[in-house]
């Protein structure tokens, strides 16, 4: 979706757009998306929301914001197509 012709002119125009916004937000992109765990016999599952400490809920939320200005640039068709092709993974 976001390779072509033009991917390196998108990808630094996003880049400034997202970190003029918010730059946790640009670091959930660079990083990845952050999940608090805990362990439960001897297993790491996610943490729920009033588990998280608040660090971990910043984390989870800039994590959001990435994804609601990344997916606000797409169209109706982008959107879904890119939907259909993570979720086909």
């Amino acid at each position: 979706m976001f390779e072509g012709e033009h991917f390196s002119f998108w990808q630094k125009r996003m880049e400034i757009f997202v970190q003029s916004i918010d730059p946790g937000a640009w670091n959930a992109i660079v990083k990845g998306p952050f999940i608090p765990t805990k362990k439960v016999n001897g297993e790491l599952i996610p943490k729920e929301w009033d588990e998280m400490r608040d660090d971990e809920k910043r984390k989870v939320q800039d994590d959001q914001k990435a994804k609601n200005i990344l997916t606000s640039g797409l169209s109706f068709d982008e959107f879904f197509r890119t939907a259909r092709c993570k979720s086909a993974k």
